[in-house]
């Protein structure tokens, strides 16, 4: 290989290593305190959504909806993405365990 290749080679092996550790100093290392993803919220919520579903009989999913936001343990700052499409999504993992939720 010629010096301009070599020279070429290590100009673009340099940039590469730059691009990563870019990308790698960009993505969070520690979680966020309103992150409500992670399981142990995941499992509050579903708490509170089995907590709300029986103390009610054939509640509509707006009306549950309502009852969790009102709940006492529930945090608004912390969950303050959630929403209905998020309880639709909550009631299918949570059937996962539980099959016979809600039907």
């Amino acid at each position: 290989m010629k010096t301009i290749e070599w020279i070429m080679m290590g100009a673009f092996v340099g940039g590469l290593v730059l691009a990563f550790y870019k990308l790698y100093l960009f993505f969070p290392k520690t979680r966020l305190a309103d992150d409500d993803m992670t399981p142990e919220s995941v499992e509050l919520l579903e708490r509170i959504m089995v907590e709300c579903n029986n103390s009610h009989s054939h509640l509509d999913e707006e009306s549950l909806f309502q009852m969790m936001t009102v709940h006492h343990d529930f945090d608004s700052k912390h969950f303050w993405r959630f929403n209905e499409n998020r309880l639709r999504h909550l009631i299918e993992h949570y059937r996962l365990k539980e099959p016979n939720f809600r039907r």
